[in-house]
């Protein structure tokens, strides 16, 4: 039984689906392919964590040069690891962190990483899912689209995921450098 009461939803789309089924039960124009902006860094998470060693370290250089935004503030020559960028990617929104995972679980290649983004979103049958970039900026190259629909898949998809979990579930972090 499943009692649903949503009510005085503002925006402009929106799903309410169940994990188990993939029923919707309540969404406003779920196939609209929009801006999907900061909420891209959920694919850069979950494809940095199944491509990459969560215990890597390296020094960042100039892959981050070019961030902006919201940032966790990394600096060149910054000693870091995969799991504390991750940290900074979904508990901060970190477009440095972003860019700084993208480069490195990429084989120093942000494209390659793109790549893989975009093949996750196939292989999760996201069927109007476009990535261009790690972060969610649009400004430089028309940025990431997709539907309520297809991030909802992303979603599911995710919880299955123990570090995902793990990361999204954290009130406080501390670094491990």
């Amino acid at each position: 039984f499943l009692f649903l009461s949503i009510t005085n939803v503002y925006a402009d789309s929106y799903i309410v689906m169940d994990g188990e089924d993939l029923t919707v039960y309540r969404s406003r124009n779920q196939d609209v392919v929009q801006s999907i902006a900061s909420v891209s860094k959920v694919m850069t998470a979950i494809v940095a964590i199944e491509k990459g060693e969560l215990t890597d370290s390296w020094v960042v250089k100039e892959e981050i040069r070019n961030s902006y935004g919201s940032m966790i503030y990394l600096q060149q020559n910054q000693v870091v690891n995969l799991i504390d960028l991750l940290y900074g990617l979904l508990l901060e929104s970190g477009n440095d962190a972003a860019d700084a995972i993208a480069y490195h679980v990429g084989g120093n290649d942000t494209n390659q990483f793109i790549i893989w983004m975009n093949e996750k979103a196939i292989e999760l049958q996201m069927k109007n899912t476009v990535y261009r970039n790690p972060s969610g900026l649009d400004d430089q190259d028309g940025g990431n689209l997709s539907t309520v629909y297809d991030q909802a898949l992303l979603m599911r998809y995710c919880l299955q995921n123990d570090i995902f979990l793990q990361i999204t579930q954290t009130k406080y972090y501390m670094n491990q450098l």
